[in-house]
C-alpha cells in the first residue's frame, strides 16, 4: 500500500498522530490477525469510515465512523467498540445478505479489471520478446517511420507485423490499436519500447552488480570511443570470477566524457563504482590501452587508481598491444609513413574505377590456395589491415607494375589517369619502395599471427608473455638482416632499381681547435644511409615499443605465472613463489 496518510495528521498537545495501515487488521485474542473489510480511509478527508454503516445503517444517530473518524489517540479502542456494536453488526448482515443475493458491484468491476490486465499482459509479453530478440543480436529497433504497414517502420514494428501473421490475438490488436494515434494506448509505441529497454538494462545491470559483490574481487577495463554523434564515450567493463570458477567479463555502461586526462578518467571510474556500491578496495586489476593518459606512470589513469589501492595491478591490453606498436613504429620516420601512404594511394587509384580495378585484378596471379589476393585498403583502427594490404602488394609486385604500365600506355585513358599510373609505377621502381614492401611484409605477417593469438578468448598470461617475448626476439634478430631484405627486394620485379636513389651525404666533421687533430671526413653511401637512418631506426623503434609492453607482462608473470604451470617448477621454487604471492596479498591470502 503506497497511500500517504499525511492528511490524517492530528496534534495532541505537543505530539502528532496520524492514521496507520496497521488499523486495517484486527488482532484476535489467540494472536491471529484478520482483515477489517469494513474499514476505509479517505486521503482527501484524512479520516476513516465504515462503509457498511455509512450505506446500510438505520440507527437514529450516526457514529463517528459514518461521518469520519479521526481520533487517532483512541483509535484502537474505538474501532473495537464500533465493530462490536449492535448497529454495525446489523449493517454488516444487511451488506452480506444483499451481496449473496444480488452479487457485488465491485466483483464485476474486479473481473473486468482482471480481464483488461490479462489482455494487456499478453500484448506486453509479445513486445518484450521482440525487444529481447533484437537487443540480443544488436539490431536496430526503429526505422524512419512508426506506422504499421510501411516497409520503413524498422525491425521492431516489422517483427510485430510478421508475428501477427501467425498470431490472431496480435493481429486483432494491431488492427484495433496499431495506428490509433496519440491519446489511445496501444503499448506498441516507440516510447513503450524504450521503456522496456531501460527496464531490461536496469535489471541486467543490477544482476551484474550483485554478481560482482558476491565475487568480491574484480578488475576494471575502460576505453574511450566516439559514437556516430561524435560524442566521446568511456566504455566501462568489469571482470570477475563466478562462484563456479568461470571468469566473467561484463559491459556496464557508456559514460560521456569531455576530458581525456588521467584525473578526469579516474573521477569517472570512481563515480560509477560509487553509484553501484562497489568498493574500489576490492579491485585487483586494471586493463587499458597503452596511451599516455591511461598507462602513464605518474598522471595516467592506472597510476591514480594504484594510488588509491596499491594492489590494483595494471595489465596492458594484449589484443591492442601490437596495434600501438605498429602505429608508433610507422610514424618514426618519413620513409615508412611514405611507403604506407603509397600502398593506400595505389588502392585508391585502382578502386575508384571499375575499369582500372579489372585491369589490375586480371593481371594478378592466384596464390597457393588458388585465390586472387586483391588490393586492400589500410585502416586507422585495425592494424591487421596493414598486413593484408602489404601482403597483396608484395606477392603481386611485378604484376601490379605491369598493369600500371598497361594503363600508362592506354591512349583511351585521359592524361590525368595515365600520369597518376606513371607516378605509381615509378614509385614501385624505387629500391626503397621494394625494400620497405619486403621488410614490412615480413614483420606484419609475424605481427598478424601473434595478434590473432593474443586476441583468443582462451589466452592466459603465460601464453601472452611467450608470444610477446617470441616476437621481441624475432624483431631483435632483424638488425643483421638488411642484406637479405635488400636481395629479396631486388627480385620483386625486373624493373626495380638496383641502387638507392637517395643522395650520398657526407657526415659533418666537428670544428677543430688549437691542439686538436682533425679527423678525416667520412662519406656514407646511399645504402649505408638507408640502413642507418631508416632500417635500423624502424627496427629499434619496434624493439623499444615491444620491450615497454613486455616488461609489464613479464612482471605479472613473475608473480602469477606459476599458477598456470606447476609442473614447470620445483617444490622449493613453488614454495617461494607462493610465499611471495601471499606476502603481496596478505589481506586476501592466509599462510
Amino acid at each position: 500500500m503506497n497511500v500517504s496518510f499525511q492528511a490524517s495528521e492530528r496534534v495532541y498537545k505537543h505530539q502528532k498522530r496520524l492514521f496507520s495501515k496497521s488499523y486495517f487488521k484486527r488482532k484476535m485474542a489467540n494472536g491471529e490477525y484478520i482483515q477489517r473489510q469494513w474499514l476505509l480511509y479517505s486521503p482527501s478527508a484524512g479520516a476513516a469510515f465504515c462503509f457498511a454503516c455509512r450505506i446500510f445503517s438505520n440507527a437514529n444517530t450516526q457514529s463517528s465512523f459514518e461521518t469520519g473518524f479521526s481520533d487517532w489517540k483512541h483509535a484502537t479502542e474505538r474501532m473495537k467498540e464500533h465493530e462490536n456494536s449492535e448497529h454495525h453488526r446489523k449493517a454488516m448482515l444487511t451488506f452480506v445478505s444483499l451481496a449473496a443475493a444480488s452479487g457485488r458491484i465491485d466483483t464485476e468491476l474486479q473481473k473486468q479489471f482482471e480481464s483488461e490486465c490479462a489482455y494487456w499482459t499478453e500484448v506486453l509479453r509479445r513486445v518484450v520478446s521482440v525487444v529481447k530478440f533484437l537487443a540480443e543480436r544488436g539490431l536496430a529497433l526503429r526505422g524512419a517511420s512508426d506506422t504499421f504497414g510501411r516497409t520503413d517502420n524498422g525491425n521492431y514494428l516489422g517483427i510485430l507485423e510478421l508475428i501477427s501473421e501467425f498470431d490472431p490475438f496480435l493481429k486483432s490488436h494491431i488492427e484495433k490499436y496499431g495506428n490509433a494515434g496519440a491519446g489511445t494506448p496501444s503499448y506498441l509505441s516507440s516510447q513503450t519500447c524504450e521503456e522496456f529497454i531501460q527496464l531490461m538494462g536496469d535489471r541486467v545491470l543490477s544482476e551484474i552488480v550483485s554478481e560482482v559483490k558476491m565475487a568480491k574481487y574484480f578488475s576494471i577495463s575502460v576505453d574511450s570511443t566516439p559514437d556516430v554523434a561524435h560524442v566521446d564515450q568511456l566504455t566501462f567493463v568489469l571482470r570477475y570470477v563466478s562462484p563456479e570458477g568461470h571468469s566473467q567479463e561484463r559491459f556496464l555502461k557508456f559514460l560521456p566524457i569531455e576530458s581525456h586526462t588521467g584525473e578526469a578518467l579516474c573521477a569517472s571510474v570512481l563515480k560509477v563504482l560509487e553509484e553501484m556500491g562497489i568498493d574500489i578496495a576490492n579491485c585487483r586489476g586494471q586493463c587499458y590501452d597503452n596511451a599516455a593518459n591511461m598507462s602513464g606512470v605518474y598522471k595516467g589513469l592506472q597510476a591514480r587508481i594504484k594510488e588509491l589501492n596499491p594492489l590494483v595491478e595494471w595489465v596492458p591490453w594484449a589484443a591492442h598491444t601490437l596495434n600501438l606498436v605498429g602505429v608508433n613504429s610507422v610514424n618514426c620516420c618519413f620513409e615508412t609513413a611514405d611507403f604506407f601512404q603509397f600502398v593506400q594511394n595505389l588502392f585508391n587509384f585502382c578502386s575508384k574505377s571499375t575499369a582500372r580495378w579489372k585491369v589490375v585484378t586480371d593481371g594478378l596471379q592466384p596464390n597457393a590456395n588458388k585465390r586472387i589476393e586483391t588490393l586492400k585498403s589500410l585502416s586507422n583502427t585495425r592494424w591487421a589491415a596493414h598486413a593484408d594490404a602489404t601482403h597483396a602488394v608484395h606477392i603481386n609486385y611485378a604484376n601490379i607494375q605491369k598493369s600500371l604500365k598497361n594503363i600508362v600506355n592506354d591512349t583511351n585513358q585521359n592524361a590525368a589517369i595515365r600520369n597518376e599510373a606513371r607516378s605509381l609505377d615509378k614509385k614501385m621502381d624505387k629500391l626503397e619502395t621494394a625494400f620497405m614492401c619486403t621488410f614490412w611484409h615480413s614483420i606484419l605477417q609475424r605481427f598478424e599471427k601473434a595478434s590473432a593469438a593474443l586476441q583468443s578468448v582462451e589466452l592466459d598470461l603465460c601464453t601472452a608473455v611467450d608470444l610477446v617475448g617470441s616476437l621481441r626476439e624475432y624483431i631483435g634478430g632483424l638488425r643483421d638482416q638488411f642484406e637479405r631484405f635488400e636481395s629479396q627486394a631486388k627480385q620483386l620485379s625486373p624493373t626495380v632499381s638496383q641502387v638507392y636513389r637517395v643522395t650520398a651525404q657526407r657526415q659533418k666533421t666537428p670544428k677543430t681547435f688549437f691542439g686538436e687533430s682533425a679527423t678525416s671526413e667520412v662519406e656514407l653511401s646511399a645504402q649505408q644511409k638507408f640502413s642507418t637512418s631508416v632500417f635500423l631506426v624502424v627496427v629499434d623503434r619496434l624493439l623499444s615499443e615491444i620491450d615497454r609492453r613486455y616488461a609489464a607482462y613479464d612482471n605479472l608473470n613473475n608473480t602469477f605465472g606459476f599458477l598456470n604451470n606447476f609442473s614447470g617448477f620445483t617444490v622449493p621454487e613453488l614454495r617461494n613463489k607462493a610465499s611471495h604471492l601471499q606476502s603481496t596479498y596478505s589481506a586476501d591470502l592466509e599462510m
